[in-house]
């Protein structure tokens, strides 16, 4: 072979490439870059059931934490009762009331948080609101702010921000505190 004909088939080559990669870069979309070209914004994202599996999760754990609220509402409702039986008996709280006050403290904090509510900014603007004297009438105020907190709790969706639950939750949440410090 002579230099003529060498030169003539790297010719003939590259000018096939070139072709070859110009319709290559036109076939392209707009989204590939030259330095990744097989790497698309689809490729990038999740899968389609990746996402819906996880929109899926979110929402299962959105309706189990509104059930875990309405849940703790009635334990609150319980155990008010079981506050305001005790206190109608005796007139005064015994330690069995004082762990039932513990416990609805706790309960009471957890769906005013769950609620979104802001306890300490709450609990000072329901602070000029006087509580019963005696721990008879405190608890009666009790039982009748859980009942008007578990109404609220019921009317209001998982998609819902009750501005009138929150407020009942923390009225709830100041005649607990209250009662604690009865002897």
């Amino acid at each position: 072979m002579t230099g003529r004909s060498i030169f003539i088939l790297i010719f003939a080559l590259s000018t096939l490439l070139l072709v070859a990669g110009n319709s290559h870069a036109q076939d392209r979309s707009d989204e590939e870059t030259p330095a990744f070209p097989r790497r698309t914004r689809q490729q990038q994202e999740s899968p389609k059931g990746v996402r819906d599996m996880l929109i899926r999760m979110r929402i299962e754990k959105a309706k189990k934490d509104y059930e875990k609220m309405l849940d703790q509402g009635d334990a609150v409702a319980k155990l008010a009762g079981q506050i305001k039986a005790s206190v109608e008996k005796a007139s005064t709280l015994s330690n069995a009331d004082r762990g039932r006050l513990q416990e609805l403290d706790k309960l009471t904090g957890d769906v005013l948080d769950d609620l979104g509510g802001d306890e300490d900014a709450l609990l000072a603007l329901l602070s000029d609101k006087r509580v019963g004297p005696t721990p008879f009438e405190a608890a009666m105020e009790l039982d009748a702010a859980v009942k008007l907190m578990v109404a609220e709790l019921k009317k209001t969706t998982r998609f819902t921000v009750s501005a009138s639950a929150i407020e009942s939750t923390a009225d709830v949440l100041r005649i607990v505190r209250k009662l604690k410090t009865y002897q």
